[in-house]
């Protein structure tokens, strides 16, 4: 079962962006599944490591990175020696800024509202030849030394590497929030994915457009110019977001999960879920549950 892991204080103050180097032996591993409000970008020093995002695995090698969602249940072991990883953990609104152009603002939402399928892991090749390892060990130095301004060093370096992420995904062609031209549309689309947030389960366009104080021709049409999709799309990925929660830390049925995230029907639940995981809630289960079982596993010692 995963924990929650509650925010990171320094003398009695919430920390936006937190710096963590972790060392692992495979003989002594522990899992410890857990999700957390940040953002994650672990970044590999030695060895290798398997990183475990909900029902999928990922390797994380030495000089390579890997991005763990806001929400997303994850854990990290070494399956065979030693590795060590650094940490960097922060909180997406930090790279909001009170005065930016309405493109930046909707670059953030990008990565604040985690839809679609975005590249989330990224090998020692892609990253060798650009500023980004410098960058995380600066953050660490930062981090440890904790000089003068270093709240602004470690945003600085944050929004670097994220800026990084950003022009992956759009050479890769996923949608980005990039069509948003003024600050009262950015504050709308903010508005409407809190909203959603918090009354997936049962709602509609007319009743969203309405908490935002506008028609429901005009929620619909801004909305899908700002998300590059449409809002029951939209809904439909945050419900299946949920349901994966359900699916990985309760014993519902898939009837019961349908019914408590929104959908109308089990089948048309797993019509959806099949369609953007490309695999049934129970397969999906069934997977989370064998990456469990190889969580628990005795690790391979000196390569025996």
């Amino acid at each position: 079962m995963a924990f929650y892991e509650k925010p990171f204080y320094r003398d009695g103050v919430r920390m936006p962006i937190q710096c963590i180097t972790v060392g692992l032996d495979a003989s002594a591993n522990a899992p410890s599944l857990h999700y957390h409000e940040y953002t994650e970008l672990l970044f590999g020093l030695t060895g290798s490591a398997q990183v475990y995002i909900g029902a999928k695995h990922y390797t994380l090698q030495a000089g390579g990175m890997v991005i763990v969602h806001t929400g997303c249940p994850h854990d990290v072991l070494c399956r065979e020696g030693t590795c060590s990883y650094i940490v960097v953990k922060f909180l997406p609104q930090v790279l909001l800024a009170d005065e930016q152009t309405p493109s930046a603002y909707g670059h953030v939402l990008a990565l604040m509202e985690n839809s679609g399928e975005k590249q989330i892991a990224f090998p020692p090749a892609a990253l060798e030849e650009t500023a980004l390892p410098a960058l995380f060990l600066h953050i660490r130095s930062e981090w440890q030394e904790q000089a003068l301004g270093y709240e602004l060093s470690l945003r600085a370096d944050v929004t670097q590497i994220y800026l990084y992420i950003l022009r992956c995904w759009e050479a890769q062609h996923v949608p980005l929030l990039s069509r948003i031209r003024d600050m009262g549309q950015a504050e709308f689309i903010k508005h409407a994915i809190a909203y959603v947030q918090t009354h997936y389960p049962d709602l509609t366009a007319a009743e969203t457009a309405d908490a935002c104080g506008v028609s429901a021709t005009y929620f619909s049409r801004m909305f899908k110019r700002a998300m590059h999709q449409s809002f029951s799309d939209y809904v439909a990925l945050v419900r299946l977001r949920q349901a994966e929660q359900l699916l990985l830390f309760t014993d519902d049925s898939i009837t019961e999960i349908a019914q408590a995230v929104g959908f109308s029907t089990a089948s048309y639940f797993i019509s959806r879920f099949r369609e953007t995981k490309h695999m049934t809630p129970l397969q999906f289960r069934q997977a989370a549950k064998s990456n469990a079982e190889k969580r628990n596993a005795p690790c391979p010692r000196n390569g025996i």
